[in-house]
């Protein structure tokens, strides 16, 4: 290895450290208290019900709307902290934060390895410089980080897919079976992450085509036969190795098509219409990748500047290119598909985002007539996708909103006092929940009458399935709100519900709008006495991300609102 090589290794690997730094820092946000993310309190649920029961497993709610990879891994990962450790009780905080923290490293290492993976693909494609500007694009975009500290299954899709890609363009370069068999090992873990990495049967057919180890046409039957099964090995090889680590899906083959219709297809193509879908009623699916999520999911500098890289990288119509182009374009024609396009979709598409960019910077500044404008837009896309990472880890630096509310009730709200709350994964902790909170035990108040006395005694509001419920009357939807009112001296709320109805139609969920329109304009006799929101902030400075699709902030940094009785 010669000087250069060394000293671009070197700044690869500092890189690396630095996107380490930012993943592994604050993963105990929120913890213990695994309501706080709903995505994440299910792939727990389904890695513990594996734990006590593999067979049995599959029997839980929504099982299969999530792989088991990510599950298999903390197992694995728990038993040796208890072996090595302790055994650890999830009846209380000091295990509880733990046994989040174990979960959230694996996403948080899944996270952190695919930036080296990002170098070498850029570095194939353009070069060191392309190689080193992609991994620091990927090392800081926002959500990329931001789900490298969640337990859900986006950073282990997005590292599997990553590999795959980096095993594809191997295989155009050399055709060898070795690569092949890479590739389709690669995708069969992508598959056990989450089923979107299905995107992945276009870039693997790219790569075959572009391989060396074609045959000369017309060709005879034994070669089309032999460069069939070259194309069909890693796809063969992803199929058998989903299930022979996911033989769930056979033992409970009618619950597991039940959870993909259910969970997956019906509300993402439309054939069903979900609350926790509302928000995004009115919009343009498609169009909203571009609008909203990636200008606040990496920020305007990395998604203009890699959507030219992609399209760079058409223009040169070379194999290579065309199977580093294909990535992020086949990942779009898949996912963005969906009716719901929710932000954590942009996961696996960022690495490809900061490929092509790191390609089309690297291009430009090998090339005099363009390097000065090359070098200034690289550094305002570098420098302005850094701030933005350094900003949102403020949401881990800060104390959460939801656990600030909690602190405040203790301190401001009497004891016994009557709370009214919807059925939120965000109502701040209360009693026992924040005192001892059990893994085991839900803590949110689904039904149409239900109350806890825990310390305050809280009210539910069914905002979830009895006041949306076509069928019940409106003049009953209105006695029932007035009546759990009557009930309560304090309201709690956050961004969720109000989010989901806000764009819904009066004529069909009149009773529930009226109710957030005026009590937030003061009409039902409260009045806000405190608000509490952590925004993503720089040097002082607050980015005011309110307008970014709802789940962005929704998981790690909603804002809380609490009313009091005048």
């Amino acid at each position: 290895m010669n000087a250069t090589s060394r000293t671009v290794a070197l700044a690869a690997a500092l890189i690396t450290l630095c996107g380490a730094a930012l993943r592994f820092y604050g993963l105990d946000w929120g913890a213990p208290y695994k309501h706080f993310h709903m995505d994440e309190h299910f792939v727990f649920l389904g890695a513990v019900e594996m734990h006590r029961d593999f067979w049995a497993a599959g029997e839980s709610p929504k099982f299969f709307m999530y792989g088991p990879l990510p599950g298999y891994v903390f197992i694995g990962l728990l038993e040796i902290y208890e072996r090595l450790v302790r055994p650890l009780e999830l009846t209380g905080i000091r295990d509880g934060v733990t046994f989040m923290v174990l979960g959230r490293a694996i996403s948080a290492a899944l996270g952190t390895a695919t930036i080296p993976l990002v170098f070498l693909i850029a570095r194939r494609l353009a070069g060191p410089a392309a190689g080193l500007i992609a991994a620091t694009l990927l090392a800081f975009a926002p959500i990329h980080l931001r789900d490298s500290h969640f337990f859900t299954t986006d950073a282990s899709l997005a590292f599997f897919c990553t590999l795959t890609w980096w095993c594809a363009l191997r295989m155009a370069h050399h055709g060898s079976a070795g690569s092949g068999i890479a590739a389709g090992l690669a995708f069969g873990a992508a598959m056990l992450s989450k089923y979107t990495a299905v995107f992945l049967v276009l870039v693997l057919a790219a790569a075959h085509l572009a391989s060396p180890r074609g045959f000369a046409w017309p060709g005879t039957a034994r070669d089309w036969i032999r460069w069939t099964a070259r194309g069909v090995l890693p796809g063969i090889l992803a199929v058998g190795l989903f299930f022979l680590l996911d033989p769930l899906v056979i033992h409970h083959w009618e619950k597991f098509q039940q959870d993909v219709a259910d969970q997956i297809t019906e509300p993402h193509s439309g054939g069903s219409r979900p609350l926790w879908g509302a928000h995004f009623t009115g919009i343009q699916p498609q169009l909203f990748w571009f609008t909203n999520l990636l200008w606040w999911g990496v920020g305007p500098g990395l998604e203009i500047w890699g959507l030219a890289g992609v399209a760079w990288l058409l223009w040169r119509r070379t194999g290579s290119a065309w199977i580093g182009a294909i990535y992020p374009i086949a990942y779009y024609a898949i996912a963005g598909q969906s009716t719901l396009p929710f932000v954590r979709y942009l996961v696996p598409l960022v690495p490809g985002l900061a490929v092509a960019a790191g390609v089309l910077s690297a291009d430009l500044l090998r090339r005099p007539r363009w390097r000065r404008a090359g070098l200034a837009a690289t550094g305002v896309v570098v420098g302005s996708t850094a701030l933005y990472g350094l900003a949102y880890m403020n949401v881990y630096r800060s104390d959460d909103a939801r656990l600030q509310a909690s602190r405040y009730l203790l301190s401001h709200v009497p004891r016994n006092a009557s709370i009214l709350v919807e059925p939120s994964h965000n109502i701040p902790p209360t009693g026992q929940y924040l005192t001892a909170p059990k893994f085991d035990e839900d803590y949110v108040l689904w039904g149409t009458h239900q109350e806890r006395h825990d310390y305050f005694r809280l009210i539910g509001l069914d905002t979830y399935r009895y006041l949306p419920n076509p069928r019940v009357p409106d003049h009953e939807k209105r006695a029932y709100i007035q009546e759990r009112l009557g009930q309560a001296e304090y309201i709690l709320t956050d961004d969720t519900f109000q989010q989901f109805y806000a764009p819904l139609r009066y004529s069909q969920y009149g009773p529930v709008k009226d109710f957030y329109r005026d009590l937030f304009l003061g009409r039902l006799g409260f009045e806000l006495v405190e608000t509490w929101k952590v925004y993503p902030s720089l040097f002082g400075i607050d980015i005011n991300d309110d307008r970014a699709e709802l789940t962005f902030r929704l998981f790690d940094h909603p804002r809380v609102f609490l009313f009091r009785r005048r």
